[in-house]
């Protein structure tokens, strides 16, 4: 995080605001290409998780490299799409240099030579060594912004970027392979029932995957159509600190997915009180981090990048900080239901979401501008998710309804409470200084966090919670 604050105003400065905008357009683009995937990821790790559990290598084995054999299969069909869309890159930003935009664009593409190797950051997931994954993430992410910053410097213009993504990707995954401490061997021969296991849930889950992608990673590209790529650049930073901890919220909700599949296992009931409890976690800490990014990254944007790159209002703030509190909970929901292996149960629901998402973000980018499709997203998530996922959950748990809103309702409404009665006070935060930012953002963050854990939690679930982290700081400073 630290790193991003510090090296993106640099970059933008060494690229410009078009071609920066624009990178962000062809890195969307290309994420959609994991839907090539087919569904692969979610159906491998629900099938190795019990074979992970009971310490069945052989299993593990036949798992691993039927899913190495299929992954190979994405990975040709994921370039050859890439390839196909070269001709359509022009339409899709107004950027000036078009061999400029194919080359940055062929350089993304270049990471699905390594795709057949993702069987490897799944066997860490599934035999519950997320930790590992999260490091090497972490690793990565810094050797990229390192990257990018470097070869940007060197005047390689938008270029700079994609080469940044393939070197830091490469980096990622031989950290990973190396992690795993296992070797997946290409299959001799082809096990039918190996292969139909894998492809049971794989349909539910690409329909899934399908929906998320137009649903969730669309508004750059609408925006970019409708508005060019400068707007990216500025919706882009004006978001950046609440997708930084929307992303943070998500790893909070996956880090208890191996735990949550071996409890659901061994012991049903626990596993849905330990779904009530993650989710009332993720809700407080979404606030706790929420709130005060609503009240000061105005403050933060002229700090970090200057006024030029500032929106009108705080109308986007407030609005990708509401899809953050919501997405956080929702990637977490859809984790169970690949823990239940029943994905086709969320199928209905993310194809309403998806097509509301659009259509609202479509007409809000017409009528609201850059904005608008923020707006859209948040609007598909209050109408649709927001009711559709507790009842979910309660059809197939037998969790009650009113119990999971409780949990989400407290903390929202709270946060809610707080961001009015700022907007009615006369004055606002607005440090003018990294030192007054710091101070006053580190000080009201400690004040609001604290006070959310005294009066969101009961007594017995204070001292819990405190215990928890009590033997997690023990664990970390034994080591």
């Amino acid at each position: 995080m630290l790193l991003t604050f510090f090296l993106t105003p640099v970059v933008l400065r060494l690229l410009g605001s078009d071609a920066f905008g624009t990178f962000r357009v062809l890195s969307e683009l290309y994420g959609h290409l994991s839907l090539l995937e087919l569904g692969l990821y979610s159906s491998l790790l629900a099938a190795l998780i019990p074979a992970c559990a009971s310490g069945d290598h052989e299993r593990q084995q036949a798992y691993l490299s039927h899913g190495f054999y299929s992954y190979a299969l994405s990975a040709v069909l994921t370039a050859a799409t890439a390839l196909a869309l070269l001709p359509l890159l022009p339409r899709l930003t107004s950027y000036g240099n078009a061999s400029e935009l194919y080359v940055t664009f062929l350089l993304i593409a270049g990471t699905s030579v390594l795709i057949p190797l993702q069987p490897y950051r799944i066997y860490l997931e599934a035999s519950n060594q997320g930790h590992k994954v999260n490091l090497i993430a972490f690793g990565q992410n810094v050797f990229l912004l390192l990257a990018a910053l470097g070869f940007a410097a060197l005047g390689l213009g938008l270029r700079s970027q994609g080469l940044a993504v393939l070197v830091s990707t490469v980096f990622g995954v031989v950290l990973i392979v190396r992690a795993s401490g296992v070797r997946i061997p290409w299959p001799r021969h082809r096990d039918a029932d190996i292969m139909r296991e894998l492809q049971r849930n794989q349909r539910p889950q690409v329909l899934n995957d399908l929906a998320y992608k137009i649903g969730q990673n669309c508004d750059q590209i609408v925006i970019a159509y409708f508005l060019g790529p400068t707007a990216v650049t500025k919706v882009f930073l004006g978001q950046r600190i609440v997708l930084i901890l929307q992303g943070q919220l998500q790893a909070l909700g996956q880090s208890s997915f191996a735990s949550l599949a071996n409890l659901y296992y061994s012991d049903a009931p626990l596993f849905r009180l330990r779904i009530l409890e993650v989710t009332k976690v993720l809700a407080v800490a979404a606030v706790a981090l929420l709130v005060p990014v609503c009240l000061l990254n105005r403050a933060f944007i002229s700090l970090w990048v200057g006024d030029q790159f500032q929106m009108e209002s705080n109308a986007l703030t407030l609005l990708a900080s509401g899809n953050a509190y919501l997405f956080g909970l929702f990637s977490f929901w859809s984790l169970v239901f690949t823990v239940l292996g029943k994905p086709a149960a969320l199928t209905p629901l993310m194809w309403r979401q998806a097509f509301v998402n659009v259509a609202a973000s479509i007409i809000g980018a017409k009528v609201l501008g850059a904005e608008g499709p923020v707006a859209g997203t948040l609007l598909s998530f209050s109408l649709i998710s927001f009711w559709s996922y507790p009842r979910l959950l309660s059809t197939h748990l037998g969790i009650e309804t009113w119990a999971i809103l409780r949990t989400i309702l407290g903390p929202l409404a709270f946060g809610l409470i707080t961001l009015g009665v700022a907007a009615l006070l006369p004055y606002e935060l607005a440090p003018k200084s990294w030192v007054n930012f710091l101070f006053t953002g580190g000080t009201f963050f400690f004040i609001y966090s604290s006070t959310l854990f005294y009066l969101m939690f009961s007594r017995e679930e204070r001292v819990i919670n405190l215990q928890r982290m009590a033997k997690l700081w023990d664990r970390y400073r034994k080591r």
